[in-house]
């Protein structure tokens, strides 16, 4: 495929302890070497988003993006991200302020505006699977990371799923 024309994707894990980017085109062929940075605590949508943007910059440039992020994500928008709602990190005190800045938060949204480029937002276990499932019949992704992830796919396509990250631990 020309290069020129070639559509290039900005990948963003982000993680309890560290973000990591890279870009890749159609075939998976990374066009930079990743990046890796601490995750930022505390860590409000705002920064968020900057932090994003920082990196995206330091890497070649993508026609469209692709974000995981922890916590309950749906159509790009967060229900709950039990990482990024703590003053120092995961296992941290929870700050109501960081709640409620997080609840309800369009990350899909102001990505994309702020990237210049169409933006998918997901669970980070969902980003995960979409790229190691046949694509056939029922499969369950289980991913381990600073929490528990979980992607359940049926026919290749995305289904609701349990999300692990929120049950209890002692």
């Amino acid at each position: 495929m020309d290069p020129v024309s070639e559509r290039l994707t900005l990948s963003i894990d982000c993680g309890g302890l560290g973000i990591k980017a890279s870009v890749f085109d159609s075939a998976g062929t990374a066009h930079a070497a990743p990046i890796r940075i601490d995750t930022p605590y505390p860590f409000p949508p705002a920064l968020f988003i900057e932090t994003l943007v920082n990196l995206a910059g330091l890497l070649p440039k993508a026609t469209r993006a692709t974000v995981g992020m922890p916590g309950m994500i749906r159509h790009g928008v967060v229900v709950a991200t039990p990482q990024y709602i703590t003053t120092q990190g995961p296992r941290t005190r929870i700050d109501p302020v960081l709640r409620e800045q997080w609840s309800g938060f369009d990350a899909r949204a102001a990505l994309g505006a702020a990237l210049g480029i169409p933006t998918l937002v997901l669970n980070d276990a969902e980003v995960h699977g979409a790229g190691v499932i046949s694509g056939t019949g029922f499969e369950v992704v289980l991913t381990l990371g600073t929490g528990l992830g979980c992607a359940v796919f049926d026919g290749g396509k995305l289904s609701p799923h349990i999300e692990f990250s929120h049950a209890p631990m002692s």
